[in-house]
């Protein structure tokens, strides 16, 4: 039984994907992490990201040479505004390449080469720890993590983004050489954990019904995000009178989990309106199929900070496009919510868990094809006249980092 508020402890995170990696899982694990130490617990983190420069609790274990390459073939791939033809061409033909061979061949993941790493330094590494966490995607992390305490025997709490024997649509690895192999090893460390942790309800029951999970085990920590003062300040004083209406989105789309398709022909050509898409390469070859219209404006990926300002004090409202499946739930929706900024989340699903989240917000539109435009616009507009009504209070007590240690505490 996990105990944290009886005194302090040594917590040890088994992350692949960590700063200065970008994505929801690193921004969500950074802030739990700056929030646990706040609390006086000693944390150390593996991960498989290298490190810009060197921080006494943070232990990279992976192949430089190896990461280093892939890196870039990806950071290059996502960047090509203004190359040439032929660049563009030859990163494309690359990073079809890649994916071919690690979703041929791959276990359990993309960051295979990682647990071999990890195997190899496991002796070397002499740690001490009271409790493990381990954060997925990607599922290797759970692995390594399973091999590090196979010696030690500590407490496990197994962190639970995007499923992955679930995954339908885009899965992790290849599901006719490995389904067995992914579900045995998936239901043995559910077996072997002392807690577990999801993200919201619909991912928590699929996952208690399909491998028979004890109940007991299982507890929702929401997505996370920060509230920061400053960000809401500039969203109250954005001029919410300006033409056109500018709406902003701040991602990426994954084919057969994200698509933009049905809300593109849902608002495109409605008079007045601007999308501005902060997006990579691949994302914008997605938008440009569905989408001619001279209203879409495309923007590189930014960093975190960066884009906190964009949303607050270059658009109207933020967009957030709904999973195409219950089990996973767009984690940038509750970094928006924080905002204060008008959130417009269109719905492809008739059980979207973010239709629960919307009962909380007033700030969360829930949009779908079967919604009144004209509806629509008038909930809109009668929010941008009451854009300091947002509750700042419900959502720090419930949606950022401390939320997430109160719970670790009850557990």
């Amino acid at each position: 039984m996990i105990k944290m508020n009886d005194k302090t402890k040594k917590i040890l995170i088994v992350t692949h994907q960590y700063l200065p990696h970008t994505s929801p899982r690193t921004t969500r694990w950074k802030l739990i992490v700056d929030e646990l130490v706040s609390m006086g617990h000693e944390v150390t983190v593996i991960t498989g990201t290298k490190q810009v420069k060197k921080e006494k609790n943070i232990i990279y274990i992976g192949n430089r040479t190896s990461s280093n390459i892939v890196n870039q073939v990806r950071k290059r791939s996502n960047n090509l505004s203004g190359s040439s033809v032929i660049k563009k061409l030859f990163y494309k033909f690359l990073k079809k390449i890649y994916r071919i061979v690690i979703k041929i061949f791959a276990w359990p993941d993309y960051s295979m080469f990682w647990l071999l790493s990890i195997y190899r330094q496991r002796k070397k590494l002499n740690l001490d720890y009271d409790l493990m966490i381990s954060v997925s995607l990607p599922f290797s992390s759970h692995i390594a993590a399973y091999i590090l305490n196979k010696k030690n025997n500590k407490e496990w709490l197994m962190d639970i983004g995007d499923p992955f024997t679930l995954k339908k649509d885009a899965p992790e690895n290849n599901k006719i050489l490995y389904g067995l192999l992914n579900k045995y090893y998936e239901h043995k460390f559910y077996n072997l954990a002392t807690k577990i942790l999801f993200t919201h309800e619909d991912s928590m029951s699929a996952h208690i019904n399909h491998f028979n999970i004890n109940p007991e085990k299982t507890f929702i920590g929401n997505p996370i995000s920060e509230f920061k003062e400053e960000i809401f300040s500039s969203s109250i004083k954005y001029n919410y009178k300006l033409n056109p209406i500018k709406f902003g989105y701040f991602g990426i789309f994954t084919k057969g989990v994200r698509s933009p398709k049905n809300f593109i022909n849902h608002l495109e050509g409605i008079e007045n309106i601007e999308f501005h898409w902060y997006v990579n390469e691949d994302s914008k070859n997605e938008i440009t199929k569905y989408s001619n219209n001279s209203t879409s404006f495309f923007h590189s990926l930014i960093n975190r900070e960066e884009a906190l300002k964009r949303m607050a004090d270059s658009v109207h409202c933020l967009l957030s496009i709904g999973n195409l499946n219950t089990t996973q739930i767009p984690s940038k929706v509750i970094e928006y919510i924080s905002t204060g900024k008008p959130v417009i989340h269109f719905s492809e699903i008739e059980n979207d868990p973010v239709k629960k989240i919307a009962k909380n917000f007033n700030n969360l539109f829930i949009l779908s094809e079967g919604t009144s435009k004209k509806d629509f616009f008038n909930e809109l507009n009668e929010y941008y006249d009451n854009i300091n009504s947002f509750n700042k209070e419900y959502f720090v007590q419930n949606y950022t980092a401390n939320s997430i240690a109160k719970i670790l505490d009850l557990i």
